[in-house]
């Protein structure tokens, strides 16, 4: 009976120290005390899957997102070259940086390898902490959007978000990655003039990995007159980090509106085309397309920057050739002429 009674004491024994462990191993605050900093959101956000956010954030700060897949039977189902995660951040205008880390906390510390203080500047990549996926921080892709597509091989990431100035973006993190398009010849538009006042933009319609998941619903045609002083600030960057042209919500706030919408079906041959009218000769122009997929998700081109230049030939040669062709048409007519009298002379 002694026997029988200590069984289960330890059991019950065995049971406490267990969750006594899994308290210890949980309480973090030690190890993360990052997380705590003011510059830190205080409270983690939890970003639900394919639903894009939009955040401001201020200078210095970091925003902690938290993502956890659940039960997504599509997702699992599909073969291990197409169960991946996509990891969208997109600025909508300054320079925001995405770090990873997943299955297990502590959040990523941008702050381990990112020092704004005036004499202490610092950007070290090797040196961030916590994280497995992050963005350029060395400043040559500030102002440009970061796409991560990875294996889903966990089910929970912790995602710290954090801008060297004052800045706006969205994030987006999807599971099921065949419902996002992704723009055809890697964003790439061609332009032409048609007439003085008209361009035609040509892309190359967006696919989907893996296919039959969704499909392109229809294109969102920007278009948006450039000053002399919009300039990039280099090429992995369209524009600048003020005036983002190639980005969903960049495109959204530095354009009253978009141009046209073209539906998808209008399409041939996986080429597609839209007309602008009213360009002002001799001036810069950005043009840029967003794909939408009957899911809702967008994502943008490329973009484009075109100078027109029409100008109208009313005079094929100079002065001096027009003479000569004039003198030479002259003498032709006069001998016509002569030998039309001829002939009615010998023969009326």
């Amino acid at each position: 009976n002694s026997s029988q009674s200590w069984t289960p004491s330890m059991k019950v024994l065995g049971g406490a120290v267990l969750l006594l462990h899994l308290a210890v191993s949980q309480d973090l605050s030690g190890v993360c005390q990052h997380e705590s900093a003011e510059t830190v959101s205080p409270i983690p956000l939890e970003i639900r899957d394919g639903e894009p956010v939009y955040r401001d954030i201020r200078f210095n700060q970091t925003h902690l997102w938290f993502y956890q897949n659940t039960n997504n039977v599509t997702v699992m189902n599909q073969p291990d070259q197409y169960r991946k995660l996509i990891i969208n951040l997109e600025p909508c205008r300054g320079v925001v940086y995405l770090f990873v880390r997943k299955t297990r906390r502590c959040y990523p510390n941008p702050y381990s390898c990112i020092d704004v203080r005036e004499g202490f500047e610092k950007r070290e990549a090797s040196q961030c902490t916590w994280t497995h996926f992050m963005s350029e921080i060395d400043g040559s892709r500030d102002g440009s959007p970061t796409f991560f597509e990875v294996p889903l091989s966990s089910t929970k990431y912790f995602i710290s978000v954090y801008a060297p100035e004052n800045s706006a973006y969205t994030l987006t993190v999807l599971a099921d990655i065949g419902a996002f398009p992704r723009p055809g010849a890697n964003g790439r538009l061609t332009a032409r003039q048609l007439s003085e006042l008209q361009v035609q933009i040509s892309w190359d319609a967006s696919g989907f990995v893996p296919p039959g998941i969704s499909d392109a619903k229809q294109y969102w045609v920007y278009s948006s007159m450039l000053l002399e002083s919009d300039n990039r600030t280099n090429m992995a960057v369209f524009l600048r980090p003020d005036k983002i042209m190639n980005t969903v919500c960049g495109l959204q706030n530095n354009t009253d509106r978009q141009y046209s919408i073209i539906p998808a079906d209008q399409c041939s041959n996986g080429k597609c085309n839209a007309t602008i009218d009213g360009v002002i000769t001799d001036k810069r122009y950005v043009f840029n397309i967003v794909a939408e997929s009957y899911r809702g998700h967008r994502m943008a081109y490329a973009g484009l920057i075109m100078r027109t230049n029409w100008e109208v030939i009313r005079q094929a040669a100079n002065d001096r050739t027009l003479r000569v062709v004039g003198a030479v048409s002259g003498s032709v007519l006069g001998m016509v002429i002569i030998i039309y009298f001829l002939m009615l002379k010998l023969y009326g």
